[in-house]
């Protein structure tokens, strides 16, 4: 069935910044290391590159010009295979249409080496970059200034005195010779996030995985970042829908969406908030195991979910549409415009509300006129004597849903690192393995270097330091955290046994956990005493050592 145009746009900056698709973390980081490099800005279209640009041999050729370099036009071969598999990020990789698509997010300045057609984000980076800058924290900054380490400003160049790695001296030094990018006028994220919150929890982890920036290398500290940075976006992205779906069905904003009550710095952070989620989470490896069926069902329900997004967003793109049109028309009636107020529209209407919305309806029919008979869902909506505004809404929905939800489920899955040791969701090739959630055992080692910090402030300034925590209080904290439940919830939301079977299951969870964090060196089982059961960090800060 066809559509208008602007009935088909999905993506709203005021609402939702990406566009869903199928991205690449390494791409999304490239492209907020840009933004973060022009203050937030897009940067001035220089034209496409020269198509030698595009080969790692002309990076190498470059490389072993420079003062300093040696070996590499002695072993070329050798230098090309490690530039591709260390340092550039390349797509068709060991076919005839190699290219580069950008370096590695290993330095603020690796944006420098980036073929735009190739390192496509979809707004990822103007989401996360919004989360970042419009938090009250100095979570933007800091990161910026930690990305930058190891460049003088002056000359553009390694400072001979920051420690760095051998992949991140490499990437200084193949971008040391480059021009900065020139920055315009326009914003990469004028208007705030949805949810608030959210926001607030990330920046409070990206300060506190900083912390560690002097005891942690670097690439490993990047995967790190990567991983909360993805994750944060994949669970913003799951309360949106909540969030949207609630006002459209209230008719209004929630009151404590318009004074958030979330911050990252609280032990429980979501406690006041209205759209809760909680994701109960299979710590084996044996999908037929009764936890992993109930892990299996919580994923399939919060995928589908993401229909509830679809619409949501498609309702409140009508909204703020009709909200413009209608005060650009008459000044005096002073209709609500951002994403706040234009839910209370639907409960105070004007008066031609019903009509306009009526008219744009005949005119989608009048479209579709000269096409074949009208499908019988789409009969059954016109029919069903809903309001003309949620005839649209459903309208619309019924059309776009499938395409919208085939590139939100891709993305919640490459967000959330699917099948990877930095992943929250894990699927098998048959049908009877489908995805459920399941914490991969570098993300478990990010959760605990990030739980068992605490810190001390004197005179305003923070300073964090590392203790062991016990095993139920790291399972408390990342169920209030990040809403992912491995023993029985002690979230309103969260998931209780209510079988002896389900009591079982989630028994041998908590043991399936012990047993992977002793496997990646988090925990030692000493003694059957509740109080020795602790998890202890691999990256340790002293209390009386510096901090943050």
């Amino acid at each position: 069935m066809k559509l208008r145009k602007p009935d088909q746009e999905f993506r709203n900056p005021k609402v939702f910044y990406p566009d869903p698709k199928n991205v690449d973390l390494d791409r999304v980081l490239i492209n907020l290391f840009l933004y973060l490099k022009c203050d937030g800005t897009r940067p001035v279209t220089r034209g496409r590159p020269k198509k030698e640009f595009e080969k790692v041999e002309t990076h190498r050729t470059a490389l072993t010009k420079l003062g300093g370099v040696e070996g590499f036009a002695e072993h070329a071969s050798m230098a090309d295979q490690w530039l591709k598999a260390d340092i550039f990020d390349l797509v068709n990789r060991d076919r005839p249409t190699e290219a580069i698509a950008s370096l590695r997010p290993l330095h603020l300045e690796a944006h420098k080496i980036r073929v735009a057609k190739y390192c496509r984000d979809y707004n990822h980076a103007d989401a996360l970059y919004a989360m970042l800058e419009h938090d009250e924290s100095t979570a933007l900054s800091e990161l910026r200034s930690y990305l930058d380490r190891g460049r003088d400003p002056a000359t553009r160049k390694y400072d001979g005195k920051t420690p760095l790695d051998l992949e991140t001296l490499t990437v200084l030094k193949l971008v040391e010779d480059l021009e900065d990018m020139k920055v315009s006028q326009e914003r990469v994220a004028p208007h705030p996030p949805t949810c608030r919150g959210q926001s607030r929890v990330l920046c409070n982890d990206v300060q506190r995985l900083l912390a560690y920036q002097d005891v942690v290398p670097r690439p490993v500290m990047i995967d790190y970042l990567k991983t909360i940075l993805g994750l944060h976006l994949g669970l913003y992205t799951l309360r949106v829908g909540r969030q949207l779906s609630g006002w459209i069905r209230d008719r209004q904003s929630h009151p404590a969406c318009r004074a958030c009550p979330v911050y990252g710095t609280s032990s429980e952070p979501f406690a006041e908030c209205p759209y809760t989620m909680s994701f109960t989470v299979d710590m084996g490896s044996d999908f037929r195991t009764r936890m992993a069926q109930i892990a299996q069902e919580d994923a399939a329900a919060e995928y589908a979910l993401l229909a509830e997004l679809v619409k949501a967003i498609f309702a409140m793109n009508q909204l703020m549409t009709y909200a413009k049109d209608e005060n650009e028309r008459d000044r005096s009636l002073r209709l609500p415009e951002d994403p706040f107020g234009v839910p209370s529209i639907l409960a105070n209407p004007p008066a031609d509300f019903e009509a306009d919305f009526k008219a744009t309806l005949k005119e989608i029919i009048r479209l579709n006129q000269e096409d074949e008979e009208l499908t019988p869902e789409v009969r059954a909506i016109l029919a069903a004597g809903m309001p003309s505004f949620d005839t649209l809404v459903e309208l619309i929905s019924h059309v776009r849903q499938k395409h919208h939800m085939t590139y939100l489920v891709q993305m919640i899955d490459k967000l959330l690192q699917k099948n990877g040791p930095f992943g929250a969701v894990v699927q098998g090739r048959s049908l009877s393995n489908p995805r459920r959630f399941h914490l991969g055992g570098r993300l478990l080692e990010v959760f605990v270097q990030l739980a068992v910090l605490q810190f001390d402030e004197t005179g305003g300034e923070k300073r964090y330091y590392t203790e062991p925590l016990l095993v139920e209080d790291f399972l408390r904290w990342v169920e209030h955290r990040y809403g992912f439940v491995i023993a029985e919830a002690t979230t309103p939301t969260g998931r209780r046994p209510v079988t002896l079977d389900e009591h079982r299951a989630f028994r041998e969870n908590v043991r399936a956990l012990k047993d992977r964090l002793r496997e990646i060196g988090f925990y030692d089982d000493l003694s059957d005493a509740y109080n020795a059961q602790t998890v202890r960090p691999r990256y340790t800060l002293s209390r009386r050592g510096q901090g943050r």
